[in-house]
Order: C-alpha cells, then sequence, then structure tokens
C-alpha cells in the first residue's frame, strides 16, 4: 500500500467514524478516543502481567482494587474506572462526546498526576 493509498483510506474511516460532526470538531472525539484507547491498552497489558506474577486476572484485579480502595495505585501506572476502558467506549452508541468528556474526567480524578493536563476545561 502507498503513502497516498493509506492517506485517503484513514480519512474515509475518520469521515465514516465522524459523521455528521465537522472536521474541525472531529478533534474532540478523535483525541479522548485515541488517548483513551492507548491507556486502555496499557492497563489490560499491566493487568495481564499482574495476572502472571499472581496466578490469574481475578487476583490480579482483586489487588489493584484493594490498593485502589486505600489511596493512590502503584501497581499500574494509571487506574483506568470501568466505564474509561476501551471495552465500555466501544458499546457506546448514543451521546459520544458527553460520554468521553466524562471517562476523561474520571481518569483525571483516579490519577491525579493527570489532573489539569487531560481535563482542562475551555
Amino acid at each position: 500500500m502507498d503513502i497516498q493509498t493509506l492517506e485517503t483510506w484513514l480519512w474515509d474511516a475518520a469521515c465514516a467514524i465522524r459523521g455528521p460532526v465537522d472536521a474541525p470538531k472531529f478533534k474532540d472525539y478523535i483525541l479522548p478516543l485515541v488517548f483513551l484507547k492507548r491507556l486502555s491498552d496499557v492497563f489490560e497489558d499491566e493487568l495481564a502481567r499482574l495476572a502472571a506474577q499472581f496466578g490469574s486476572e481475578k487476583t490480579a484485579r482483586s489487588l489493584l482494587e484493594q490498593e485502589r480502595a486505600r489511596g493512590p495505585v502503584s501497581l499500574v501506572r494509571f487506574y483506568l474506572p470501568d466505564h474509561a476502558r476501551w471495552e465500555a467506549i466501544r458499546r457506546q452508541t448514543a451521546g459520544l462526546g458527553q460520554y468521553l468528556t466524562e471517562a476523561v474526567r474520571a481518569v483525571a480524578r483516579e490519577n491525579p498526576r493527570l489532573s489539569g493536563v487531560i481535563d482542562i476545561q475551555r
């Protein structure tokens, strides 16, 4: 595949995702989507590492939730609440903009070092 074909394919995919949203406003959707997808992938990778270390995914999730209940989390780089994880995001069919805003704010609340970086309000 040459670069022109790839660019065309990506643009067409973006337009299909964007739907009726104006192209300049599309960044308000795509940037949080890409950001949350990446955080979710890293979170799942780290959870898999913990599962291997502690013997099961159930044990790893339990330990992570126990640590979270006590305060800041150190078992993973960034803790993602359930509704900010990719599996929940991909099921959204309506109100995506508001859902993404709330998900990013929840990530900032759970991870104080991201507060003011990812949840800046305009």
